[in-house]
């Protein structure tokens, strides 16, 4: 480097342009590679949320089928109860009018060939020896069970 006459350097304008241009060709590198970075990190991030957002999306989805489904088993099984109801009451309407007492009068003559007791005939009764009966202390010892031995008079 040579010197001027005040003691100055003597500045090489054409190397110092180099210079510079170079370093701003470095920092342009270095600015395009961090604006790729960056760009690259906005698009991962733009699909994680993408992502993230379709999975929520699909697990909303998911559950009101199954509810949906859920109901529906519930209408199907709800109408086979109805139609069970509805013969079970058919079915006891059926049973009801069968057991009238002239209908199993004729059933027992007709088919079995049973008759009624003639006056002159004993009917036994078999009854189980641990039958008991019971009755009540109203019947027994109530109050006006004793003073309706002084309230007669004959």
């Amino acid at each position: 480097m040579r010197y001027d006459g005040n003691l100055a350097y003597e500045l090489d304008f054409e190397t110092n342009d180099a210079r510079i241009n170079k370093k701003v060709q470095e920092r342009k590198k270095e600015i395009k590679i961090k604006a790729k970075a960056i760009s690259k990190r906005k698009h991962q991030m733009v699909a994680a949320c993408v992502l993230v957002l379709a999975m929520s999306a699909g697990f909303m989805i998911s559950r009101d089928v199954t509810v949906y489904e859920g109901e529906n088993k519930v209408q199907k099984l709800q109408k086979n109860l109805n139609e069970l109801k509805e013969y079970s009451s058919q079915k006891a309407f059926e049973l009801d009018q069968s057991l009238d007492l002239e209908n199993v009068e004729k059933i027992a003559s007709e088919k079995l060939g049973m008759t009624h007791p003639e006056k002159y005939q004993t009917i036994y009764v078999n009854i189980k020896q641990d039958d008991v009966t019971e009755v009540t202390a109203n019947q027994v010892e109530g109050a006006a069970g004793f003073f309706s031995i002084f309230g007669r008079k004959k």
